[in-house]
């Protein structure tokens, strides 16, 4: 890899030739573009960073710069979430709308592909699939759980937390559906409400 690269901070590079000096001539195959690197400060590149793993662990060589250039991959590729096993989510702001991403045919996907045994998170790393672990959790622990979401600022957390709590009474309204019976019993103040009147509070914090 190549450090403390002008522009993209890491990047990965072939090695072309070892000088006298023992420094290594490492080449930008994007740009063509040659850097002189200790080799004290050349690390491994996996190749399947090249490429962008959706599960950072899966990398036989982590470090900063494979970490950075795989969600870097990932983020070109409209794929903003990267995960790091099961429990935790890394997420870039897209600045964008990102067709499908939030959509109800993606949050059905999410309920209808439950976790395989060992795995506590579903189908592919999404919001959705942190809120589904967390909510399968709470059902099978019989315990609270929560999920923590932190960032800096504009990093889209005020977003994340009511994609979360979309997601939740989602799942609230489809457990109403299959039992007429229990829904009729709950408090009409559903969960769907309280996010609505969560989301100035959600703001608030957002802003300040």
């Amino acid at each position: 890899r190549i450090p403390n690269h002008p522009i993209a901070g890491y990047l990965p590079g072939r090695v072309d030739a070892t000088g006298e000096d023992g420094v290594l001539v490492v080449v930008d195959e994007d740009s063509g573009q040659q850097f002189r690197i200790c080799q004290a400060d050349a690390q491994a590149v996996d190749p399947a960073c090249l490429a962008g793993v959706e599960d950072l662990l899966e990398l036989s060589d982590f470090n900063e710069a494979a970490l950075l250039h795989n969600i870097r991959v990932r983020y070109f590729s409209e794929k903003i979430y990267t995960g790091i096993g099961t429990p935790i989510l890394i997420s870039v702001n897209p600045y964008q709308d990102i067709a499908g991403l939030y959509s109800k045919a993606c949050q059905a996907h999410y309920r209808a592909n439950p976790a395989p045994p060992g795995n506590q998170v579903s189908a592919s790393v999404h919001l959705y699939s942190v809120a589904d672990a967390a909510y399968k959790a709470m059902l099978s622990e019989r315990t609270n759980q929560a999920i923590v979401i932190s960032g800096e600022s504009g990093s889209g957390k005020t977003e994340a937390t009511k994609h979360m709590l979309a997601y939740l009474a989602d799942m609230q309204r489809a457990a109403q559906s299959r039992n007429h019976a229990t829904a009729k019993t709950l408090d009409k103040r559903t969960v769907e409400q309280q996010v609505l009147d969560a989301s100035p509070v959600l703001e608030a914090f957002g802003n300040a």
